[in-house]
C-alpha cells in the first residue's frame, strides 16, 4: 500500500512539474511562433526568392550576349584554287593545312515582336504570384492558429466543469450516505447518486482526453513537441462586432489573396498570349564579332588571310508560313483566359458565401453569450437551493441530480458559445481575407 502511495505521489509531482515548467503563451506569440516555424511558410519564402531570380534572367534577356570561340582545324591538303591562264591549269595554294580561329562576339536582340517585354512582365508577374501565394497561406495559417488556441481553452473549461460536477456529486453522494444510513432515504436514491458520480467520473475524463488531444494539435501547429507542456493566457471577454454583412463581403472581395491571385493569373495569360502573337512580328538582331585567325595558336596570321577582322550584321528573321500553329497558341491562350475569368466569377460568388456563413454563426454566437450567461446564474441557484432542500428532506435526489445537470449544461452552453464566438471572429477575418496576427479586445 505505501509503495502504490509513493508512486502515485511520484506521478502527481511529475506532473505537476511538467504544467508548472509550461510556458505561457499568449494568442499574438502563438502566430508569431507558427508562421515563424511553418515549413510552408518556409516553402514559399523559397518560392519567393526564386520567382526574383527569374526577374533578374528575363532582364538579362535585353542585354546583348557575349561569347568567344577557340577552334582548331587541321586539313588533309592545303587548300588551292585552280586559274586557268592557257592549257595547263594552275593551282595556287590559297591557305595552310593548320587552321587556328579565336573569335569574341555579341548579340543584341533589337525587336522581338515584343517577346521579351512579355517575358520579363511575365517573370514579375510571378513574383507578385508567390508573394499572394504566402499572404493566402500565412492567413490559413493565422486562422488555425487562432481556431485551434481556443479550442485549448474551451477544452479547459469543458473539464473544469467536469471536475466541479464531479466534486458537488461527491458531496451530494456524502449526503446521500448519510441520510441512507439513517434510515431516512430508500437505497435506490442512494444507487442513483452513485451512478451520477460514476458518469461524472466518465465524462471528466474523457474531457482530460479531449483537453489533451486539443494541446497535441496546438504544439503541431507551432511545431512543438506533441507532448510539450502547454499552459494559455485565457481570453474572457468579447467585444460585440460593428460590422455589417455588406461591409463585410466588400471587404472580403477587395482583400481575399485568392481573387487577386485569379487577377494576377489573367494577367499572366494576357503576358502569354502577347508572346505567342510575336511570331507574327519580324524578329531583328544585331550581331557583331572580332576574329583572328592563324596556322599558330597564336593566331597572328597565316600568311595567305588577313591575320584579323571585325564585321557588324544586322539579321531579320521572319516567318511567313507556320501552318497555323502560332493562331493555334494563340487561340488556346485566349480559350484558356476565357476558362479562368469564369473560374473567377465562380469564386467571387464562393467567397460572398463564406463571408455570409461566418457572419451568421459570428452573430448567433454572440446572441447564445449573453443567454447562456444569464441562465448559468440561475442554474446555479437553482442548485444551491435544491441541494439544500435535499438535505432537509423537502425534495428527492432525483431533483438534486437534474439541477447538477442543468448546471452543468448551463456552463457547457456559456464557454462553448464564448469561445465559439472568438472562432467565429477568425473564420470571418479569414473568410475577409485579414491578414493581421491579432485583433484588439
Amino acid at each position: 500500500m505505501k509503495t502504490r502511495i509513493v508512486t502515485l505521489m511520484i506521478v502527481s509531482l511529475f506532473f505537476f512539474s511538467s504544467f508548472v515548467h509550461a510556458d505561457l503563451l499568449d494568442l499574438k506569440t502563438s502566430i508569431l511562433l507558427a508562421l515563424k516555424n511553418n515549413l510552408l511558410i518556409q516553402e514559399k519564402l523559397a518560392q519567393i526568392k526564386a520567382a526574383r531570380e527569374g526577374v533578374k534572367a528575363a532582364r538579362s534577356a535585353f542585354l546583348p550576349k557575349f561569347e568567344t570561340n577557340y577552334t582548331y582545324t587541321r586539313l588533309k591538303d592545303k587548300p588551292y584554287a585552280i586559274f586557268r591562264m592557257g592549257p595547263v591549269p594552275q593551282h595556287v595554294i590559297t591557305g595552310p593545312e593548320d587552321n587556328y580561329t579565336w573569335d569574341i562576339g555579341f548579340t543584341q536582340p533589337l525587336f522581338t515582336g515584343f517577346y521579351l517585354s512579355s517575358q520579363y512582365r511575365l517573370s514579375k508577374l510571378g513574383v507578385d504570384i508567390a508573394r499572394l501565394e504566402k499572404i493566402e497561406s500565412e492567413q490559413e495559417i493565422i486562422k488555425e492558429v487562432k481556431v485551434a488556441y481556443f479550442q485549448v481553452l474551451l477544452a479547459q473549461k469543458y473539464k473544469q466543469v467536469a471536475e466541479k460536477a464531479v466534486k458537488n456529486l461527491k458531496a451530494h453522494l456524502k449526503d446521500a450516505q448519510a441520510l441512507y444510513q439513517n434510515g431516512i432515504i430508500p437505497k435506490n436514491d442512494l444507487l442513483k447518486s452513485q451512478v451520477a458520480l460514476a458518469n461524472a467520473k466518465q465524462e471528466l475524463v474523457r474531457a482530460e482526453n479531449n483537453l489533451q488531444l486539443a494541446i497535441a494539435n496546438f504544439n503541431i501547429l507551432l511545431q512543438r513537441d506533441i507532448n510539450q507542456p502547454l499552459a494559455l493566457k485565457d481570453i474572457l471577454n468579447y467585444q460585440p462586432l460593428k460590422l455589417s454583412l455588406d461591409e463585410a463581403i466588400k471587404t472580403a472581395l477587395f482583400n481575399r489573396p485568392e481573387l487577386k491571385l485569379f487577377t494576377k493569373r489573367l494577367e499572366q495569360i494576357d503576358a502569354q498570349i502577347k508572346m505567342a502573337k510575336s511570331q507574327y512580328y519580324p524578329q531583328l538582331t544585331m550581331v557583331g564579332k572580332y576574329e583572328r585567325i592563324g596556322n599558330h595558336p597564336n593566331v597572328n596570321g597565316n600568311g595567305y588571310q588577313i591575320p584579323s577582322n571585325f564585321y557588324l550584321t544586322l539579321q531579320a528573321k521572319w516567318v511567313l508560313f507556320d501552318w497555323g500553329k502560332t493562331r493555334a497558341e494563340v487561340k488556346k491562350l485566349v480559350w484558356q483566359k476565357h476558362a479562368l475569368e469564369k473560374t473567377y466569377a465562380y469564386l467571387k460568388e464562393q467567397v460572398k458565401l463564406q463571408v455570409k456563413k461566418a457572419y451568421l454563426t459570428l452573430k448567433e454566437t454572440e446572441k447564445n453569450i449573453q443567454t447562456a450567461k444569464v441562465s448559468i446564474e440561475q442554474a446555479k441557484e437553482n442548485y444551491r437551493i435544491t441541494d439544500l432542500q435535499y438535505k432537509n428532506q423537502v425534495t428527492t435526489s432525483t431533483e438534486v441530480l437534474d439541477a447538477q445537470t442543468f448546471l452543468t449544461q448551463a456552463q457547457t452552453n456559456y464557454y462553448t458559445a464564448l469561445y465559439r464566438y472568438h472562432i467565429a471572429i477568425a473564420e470571418l477575418e479569414r473568410a475577409m481575407g485579414k491578414s493581421s496576427k491579432s485583433r484588439r479586445r
